[in-house]
């Protein structure tokens, strides 16, 4: 029944109620309240919600989105026509090409999906992308090679791991994650930071830093993010002029429209 297979699917992904409570945004006491059927009418954003954090595809979102029907009566609204719309990563990939501000979209563990033209310009990425390998932000970071780049490079570091920590604190069951972090450990400035930032409280959705750029000089950025409401999946990561020198920058290289 629907109660068995949302504890199944959650067992067989290695989540515990508490973090399937996070990924929702639901107590965990509602979680176990669901588990063992104290709770026989969850509505249909519900139901949708707990397939999207247990990454139910295919069979497994059928199954548990029949088993709903059988308990309540009512359907999950919104799925119609899913295969017709377009993926939320080549959603993202079409925000970033179409805005003329240096942007990149990243997936839920922080692996850049896709750049325009001006970000990679601007953080001179085109020799780590010729190389083909899956970028991971933090990584970009903490490579010695483009640290120097970075000033005032330790409060970004602590900034950035700060917020990745409170962002993947649902995922830390995933394989997946378990061997970013273990890659990000092997750099021991990640070690040391990592181990003394604290990730209790949400980030502030922007903040400013400054780059040394090899032709440009000295870049003040503001990052503004831009996600999809209720999803963690992907989001958007643009860089606007931080100041009125970068903003002139910006104009000279048509990252900024004139007006």
């Amino acid at each position: 029944d629907f109660a068995h297979l949302v504890t199944f699917y959650r067992y067989q992904r290695s989540m515990s109620q508490g973090q399937l409570a996070q990924a929702t945004r639901l107590s965990r006491t509602y979680i176990y309240h669901l588990e063992t059927g104290q709770r026989a009418n969850p509505s249909p954003q519900v139901v949708q919600n707990i397939a999207r954090a247990l990454e139910l595809r295919g069979e497994e979102k059928l199954r548990l989105y029949d088993a709903y029907h059988a308990l309540t009566g009512q359907y999950v609204d919104g799925e119609q026509g899913e295969s017709a719309l377009l993926d939320l990563g080549e959603l993202a990939s079409l925000l970033v090409h179409n805005t003329s501000y240096p942007a990149h979209s990243l997936d839920k563990l922080w692996y850049l999906h896709s750049w325009n033209e001006a970000a990679i310009r601007l953080f001179e990425t085109q020799e780590f992308l010729a190389r083909g390998e899956q970028l991971h932000l933090l990584k970009l970071v903490f490579d010695p090679e483009k640290r120097q780049h970075f000033q005032g490079w330790e409060n970004l570091a602590r900034r950035l791991v700060s917020d990745f920590q409170y962002n993947s604190r649902t995922l830390t069951h995933l394989p997946e994650y378990k061997l970013l972090w273990k890659s990000l450990r092997e750099y021991p400035e990640f070690r040391r930071i990592a181990s003394s930032v604290y990730t209790g409280s949400r980030p502030a959705p922007s903040f400013v830093f400054q780059i040394q750029h090899s032709d440009l000089g000295r870049v003040t950025l503001r990052t503004a993010t831009t996600v999809f409401s209720g999803i963690s999946s992907y989001s958007m990561v643009s860089y606007v002029p931080g100041d009125l020198q970068t903003l002139a920058i910006y104009r000279v290289h048509g990252w900024q429209p004139q007006g």
